[in-house]
């Protein structure tokens, strides 16, 4: 729910639109590709990669929760007449991660139908926040900013296929998907909602935008937004993590440390003291192109780097059977790739692994039928 508004700073609507078609097709598309049956068989051979995937998911809204509380519930350079410069935002950095995953914790081990009424409750309260202050744009109609891109349409071309793999291959791991094919009456209906009700929440999350500041406009009613979302992603991402069958489970030291991890980099010592540019207040300047990049963006850019190249990869060589060092190398050549992409704006590197990937699991493909024929 912060990503459609990077997307609309760097690249206008076609920057959203890039972001939001292949998102809603790719959780659409889970239903309609698995049933009950092949949902379970998918997850028993993803194994612990799904185990993973949520440990991730939860340590990415753990850093987002701490960096959004401090930047734009606190804000940079925020002091108290008892507390030091930077204090308060190591306590929002700090408390508010730790907060999620207390209460979190609590819903997560609630039943089946306890989840159905507050997935129910949490789309409905979620469409509702617009009434609270905030929730609309008053600026006369007359003095809006139009959305203007910021770099040209070209570095966005290329990013395309990162998108659409990420989004369009990630889902497959997600456990929080695989209970619902596998509980619901009808996959592809319940699918076909979650679709449509998941691209009007991304389009109302659009109309926080605000073109003069290249931010959200912030607000009560985007903060009851964030923390809803927040906390049921955290909760349902818990409980698959605890509940998940021991073929699939990871340690949990691995889960834990990843979610400290994640609250560290959240803390001001990393946001905002890393380096001079870096500095408090001051937005941070990457690459040529001379795109604005807050404070702590890149941190949450390197986070989806685990959905734009680490799953997409392995949902690839994985579960052929791929070699562990083949694995490895084809992600350590795109980690670069990515970041470059993703920093730097130099997009035409970000499908490179997945071309070698692409590469690497049609050969694999080729042996085992070769092999079978024999």
């Amino acid at each position: 729910m912060y990503l459609p508004f990077m997307m609309l700073r760097l690249w206008g609507w076609p920057g959203f639109w890039a972001f939001f078609v292949p998102n809603v097709l790719g959780c659409t598309a889970f239903g309609f590709v698995l049933d009950a049956q092949r949902s379970r068989a998918l997850a028993a051979r993803l194994g612990w990669m799904c185990a993973l995937f949520s440990a991730v998911t939860l340590a990415y809204q753990c850093y987002f929760a701490g960096w959004a509380a401090q930047y734009f519930l606190v804000g940079p350079n925020t002091a108290s007449a008892t507390l030091a410069p930077g204090a308060l935002n190591t306590i929002a950095a700090t408390g508010a991660p730790i907060a999620f995953l207390v209460i979190g914790l609590l819903l997560a081990l609630r039943g089946n139908a306890f989840w159905r009424t507050a997935g129910t409750a949490v789309t409905l309260l979620s469409a509702l926040v617009v009434l609270l202050p905030g929730g609309t744009d008053l600026t006369p109609a007359a003095e809006r900013m139009p959305i203007t891109p910021m770099i040209e349409s070209l570095p966005l071309g290329f990013a395309f296929p990162t998108l659409c793999a990420g989004f369009f291959l990630t889902p497959y791991f997600d456990l929080t998907f695989h209970r619902a094919a596998q509980q619901a009456p009808s996959p592809r209906v319940a699918f076909a909602t979650f679709g449509l009700s998941f691209g009007a929440m991304l389009l109302l999350i659009a109309s926080f935008y605000d073109p003069s500041m290249g931010t959200p406009r912030i607000g009560p009613a985007l903060f009851a937004l964030w923390g809803l979302q927040l906390l049921f992603t955290i909760s349902v991402h818990l409980r698959e993590l605890i509940t998940a069958p021991a073929g699939i489970r990871i340690p949990t030291a691995a889960a834990g440390g990843l979610t400290a991890l994640a609250v560290l980099l959240a803390t001001p010592a990393f946001i905002f003291t890393v380096g001079p540019a870096l500095a408090p207040g001051h937005p941070l300047l990457y690459g040529h192109t001379g795109t604005m990049l807050l404070p702590g963006e890149p941190a949450y850019l390197a986070f989806l780097g685990a959905y734009g190249l680490l799953f997409p990869v392995l949902f690839l060589l994985e579960p052929r059977g791929a070699p562990r060092k083949l694995i490895a190398g084809i992600l350590l050549v795109g980690l670069p790739c990515y970041l470059l992409g993703a920093f730097d704006f130099m997009t035409y590197l970000m499908p490179v692994p997945f071309f070698l990937a692409q590469v690497a699991a049609w050969r694999l493909s080729m042996q085992s039928k070769m092999t079978k024929h024999r």
